[in-house]
């Protein structure tokens, strides 16, 4: 494994993931509120062949959806807070240096660092680097050679 390029991908997923997380709630609370809505299955009925009949599928399909999101938020909110610590051990210029790469990059990224922390191109660079390096050890433990 590539410990560099894993941490690389985790800063640039790390946006996406926060935003999973929000979205996975409303989702399984949009979820909740139909499963309400859905009227309970009769149980006086025998059972057409095949199965059941469209009420409860419908509540079957809320219920397997809801335990789906809900273990893709699970996933999603353990994964950021895995980020969060490691990022928890950089100095403030070296999570603004990452955060500009990686998490928020935008056009003239490089520039406008140059520019808040009063430094050259190369030493951006440098930074970048040595940024990612403590971010890997943070998350890792190790960093290949």
């Amino acid at each position: 494994m590539n410990c560099f390029k894993e941490a690389e991908y985790k800063l640039r997923d790390y946006s996406a993931k926060c935003s999973a997380i929000l979205s996975t709630e409303e989702q399984i609370a949009l979820l909740e509120q139909e499963s309400v809505g859905v009227r309970a299955a009769t149980t006086d009925g025998t059972a057409v062949r095949g199965g059941g009949n469209r009420r409860e599928d419908a509540l079957l399909h809320n219920i397997a959806l809801r335990s789906e999101l809900q273990t893709a938020h699970d996933h999603a909110e353990a994964w950021v807070r895995v980020v969060d610590r490691a990022l928890g051990v950089l100095s403030p210029d070296e999570r603004l240096v990452l955060d500009r790469f990686y998490i928020n990059r935008q056009k003239g990224h490089v520039e406008r660092l140059m520019e808040e922390l009063c430094i050259e191109k190369a030493q951006v660079y440098n930074k970048k680097d040595a940024a990612l390096r403590h971010f890997t050890v943070a998350l890792y433990g190790v960093v290949e050679t």
